[in-house]
């Protein structure tokens, strides 16, 4: 599975491969053969990753509604490419549960950070942790925009103050709302620049050797009993 999702053409291929129309979309889309196809396959990877997708989808009337259900949430959440739901699979592959998630978790596991080639939570909410102390100020590094304006929304003081079970899940909220809005087209504004002390200049060898000196006469007198 690779290249574009073509999600403007997806109700026409589910009309085309014998499904109704797309629930819950207010204006039914055709989709075509190779979003169909994707589709197909994306369930195909499913019932291979939890053993009890019987349970969810009994009979092939089940499964089509199915197919047709999550096409719909795709549309809505604004998929946008295949890597997005490959990411998804990565993340169904290490889930624990037998059971078929709900279309909400995967679209959720679409937009995670490495979708999108991001630090993964715990590394981002290491880096804001450490950017937003009141040390860094003004020459915090921040590796992309996305885990910068996570901090800025979740409130700097926030990070620093509440305790690390609750600072990681407003974190990890604002985070992923950053990932949304990459996968659905928008560019972050970029994060500030640090501003690092300016190189120090090179000195007089003159005074440097009358400093050193002192300081050997100072270290001398000490231990004469001066």
């Amino acid at each position: 599975m690779n290249g574009p999702l073509h999600v403007n053409s997806i109700a026409q291929q589910v009309a085309k491969s014998g499904a109704q129309s797309v629930p819950a979309v207010a204006k039914v889309v055709a989709v075509d053969p190779q979003t169909k196809a994707v589709v197909d396959d994306l369930f195909e990877r499913l019932k291979a990753h939890f053993p009890a997708w019987r349970q969810a989808w009994p009979s092939e009337l089940e499964l089509h509604a199915a197919k047709r259900e999550w096409l719909a949430e795709f549309m809505r959440a604004g998929i946008r490419s295949l890597e997005q739901i490959q990411a998804g699979l990565r993340f169904a592959a290490r889930h624990p549960s037998a059971w078929v998630p709900a279309p909400g978790m995967f679209v959720d596991w679409c937009f995670s950070p490495e979708a999108f080639g991001l630090p993964g939570l715990e590394k981002a909410y290491r880096i804001a942790m450490r950017n937003t102390h009141p040390a860094q100020a003004g020459i915090a590094r921040w590796p992309h925009p996305a885990v910068y304006h996570a901090a800025v929304a979740a409130g700097y003081l926030n990070l620093q103050r509440l305790e690390r079970k609750v600072s990681m899940e407003l974190f990890k909220r604002k985070y992923l709302e950053q990932c949304r809005r990459i996968g659905q087209g928008e560019e972050l504004p970029p994060a500030p620049v640090a501003e690092l002390p300016a190189p120090m200049g090179r000195g007089s060898a003159v005074v440097a050797a009358r400093a050193l000196a002192e300081i050997r006469a100072c270290i001398g007198g000490i231990r004469s009993g001066r």
